[in-house]
């Protein structure tokens, strides 16, 4: 019981002596009810009852700007009003575009190289027309890696060395 006792004195106390701090460190034009010298001596008078007072009376009730102010809640914007999504956009247009150019500049030098390798490999011979080289040997390149063509001279073998039929090769009597 004494320790109960004890724990009430100094919470009483505690109490007394916090409503006497704000009190003192309150604005003046700020005080509700009475004066702020009046709350002064109240809670010194009548220590438990003058505290209690002043806390529901006598406190200034908490202004808008006191309370740390909440964030409006935030309400669906359509994408075209935020600039952000719009920079992004703008961002990722940019970026396409610079990829669709890139594209087409590697086809443009692609095709160049093919045109200059093919220009260089093969654009100086000349062919009859029944598709033979002027030489007379048949047409159609060469045979593939490891492959042995077929003689051109037998008369009985339609195929050639590339392994088509030979219908660009004229026919022997």
């Amino acid at each position: 019981m004494p320790r109960l006792l004890l724990f009430l004195v100094l919470l009483g106390v505690a109490v007394i002596v916090y409503a006497l701090i704000e009190c003192a460190m309150t604005r003046s034009n700020e005080v509700r009810s009475i004066s702020k010298p009046a709350w002064l001596i109240t809670i010194l008078v009548v220590p438990l009852v003058g505290a209690g007072l002043w806390f529901l009376f006598g406190r200034p009730r908490p202004t808008r700007g006191t309370r740390p102010p909440r964030p409006a809640p935030r309400q669906p914007t359509a994408p075209d009003d935020d600039p952000q999504f719009l920079q992004n956009l703008e961002t990722r247009r940019r970026q396409q575009a610079r990829e669709q150019e890139l594209k087409r500049k590697e086809e443009e030098l692609k095709a160049r190289e093919a045109q200059s390798k093919g220009g260089a490999k093969g654009g100086g011979t000349a062919t009859s027309a029944a598709g033979t080289p002027a030489g007379g040997a048949p047409a159609g390149g060469t045979p593939a890696h490891g492959s042995d063509p077929a003689p051109a001279t037998d008369p009985d073998d339609d195929a050639d060395e590339t392994g088509s039929t030979g219908a660009h090769r004229p026919n022997n009597p």
